[in-house]
């Protein structure tokens, strides 16, 4: 793991190992969970999911194992997410996801061990607090918030203590964050419940209200990694898969060609492009002429749909880069952070 450019080594070398050791980033979104250890190392990438006994209470699985779970069994047990569209379902079962996490990653209770956690824009201060409290009732000594646009400019390699303007997008599983950011804080931010899950919802509803078929969000999830795009390019590709007609209730085979699947996805892009220029819209002038120069940083798993930065491009008139390795930027920003603020 490269840490940001703007980081001298002997920054990182005279930091107190046993301290930083004790150290875990963890960015908790809709979709996933990604915890980083303080070199920014991944060591958890899997579905933000709890799958537990109604009746008993006992948590079954998290993350792949509540995965696995899903659609395979019946009666008490359910598969829930504890965050959704980026905010606390229940703080309940943010408590049971949190301490389940823990007991995978091998944090003992009343260990010293620090975290540092992504606080999106779209949660509540309540919302916030609860997800500290679940933190340390999971057994961590320390919990420190850092917001979403700054995590994720961090990660990415940006200086976020200059005096120029930056402005990231993350766009994520639920959401579209998109913010400005000038010495050390964020100068302005908007969001909107339009990532990468909008296009699963799309691709479902249209073949279920124009082909009366049902498929399930892993296979839409399918559609959309095989043929979603915003290319301006004769389409290519077609797409077969298994869903239930609801005419008749029995399993049906249907075709998605790349060009439906352009213009299915078309609004929540639109929709995410909206939220950038609403960022835009609100910067102040002395920061605008550095946008021209340093551009849009995309990160987030839905940045990389192909053909997306020359269409955000088209519309916002400024260069759009997209980070790397763009899923781990906001994880890796709070490694980062944790590392220069808690050893």
């Amino acid at each position: 793991m490269l840490f940001p450019r703007h980081v001298l080594p002997g920054q990182i070398r005279n930091r107190k190992a046993t301290t930083l050791a004790n150290l875990l980033a963890i960015d908790l979104g809709s979709a996933n969970t990604v915890v980083c250890n303080f070199r920014g190392d991944v060591v958890f990438d899997e579905p933000t999911l709890i799958a537990y006994n109604k009746r008993s209470g006992k948590v079954v699985g998290i993350g792949n194992d509540a995965k696995d779970v899903v659609g395979r069994v019946s009666g008490y047990v359910v598969v829930e997410r504890p965050i959704k569209n980026g905010r606390v379902t229940s703080s309940e079962l943010l408590d049971h996801y949190i301490q389940a996490l823990m007991k995978v990653l091998s944090v003992r209770r009343f260990s010293r061990r620090k975290a540092v956690v992504s606080l999106p824009a779209s949660a509540t201060l309540v919302e916030s607090r609860s997800l500290v409290a679940a933190m340390k009732n999971a057994g961590f000594s320390e919990v420190e918030g850092l917001d979403s646009v700054l995590a994720s400019a961090i990660g990415i390699g940006l200086d976020i203590y200059g005096p120029t303007g930056l402005m990231v997008v993350n766009l994520g599983a639920a959401t579209a964050l998109s913010g400005i950011i000038a010495f050390g804080g964020v100068v302005t931010e908007s969001h909107s419940f339009c990532g990468g899950n909008a296009l699963d919802q799309a691709i479902m509803d249209f073949l279920r209200y124009g082909s009366h078929v049902s498929i399930d969000e892993s296979i839409a999830e399918e559609v959309k990694l095989a043929l979603a795009n915003v290319r301006e390019e004769p389409p290519k590709y077609l797409s077969s898969m298994i869903g239930r007609d609801l005419t008749r209730g029995d399993p049906v085979t249907v075709e998605i060609d790349e060009a439906s699947v352009r213009e299915i996805i078309a609004d929540p892009i639109k929709l995410a492009m909206d939220v950038m220029l609403d960022t835009l819209s609100h910067c102040p002038a002395e920061l605008a002429q550095d946008l021209v120069s340093s551009g849009i940083y995309l990160c987030g798993g839905y940045s990389q749909l192909l053909g997306l930065t020359q269409a955000i491009e088209k519309v916002v008139k400024i260069p759009v880069r997209v980070a790397d390795e763009p899923r781990y930027a906001a994880a890796r920003g709070l490694a980062f952070h944790g590392m220069t603020n808690h050893a």
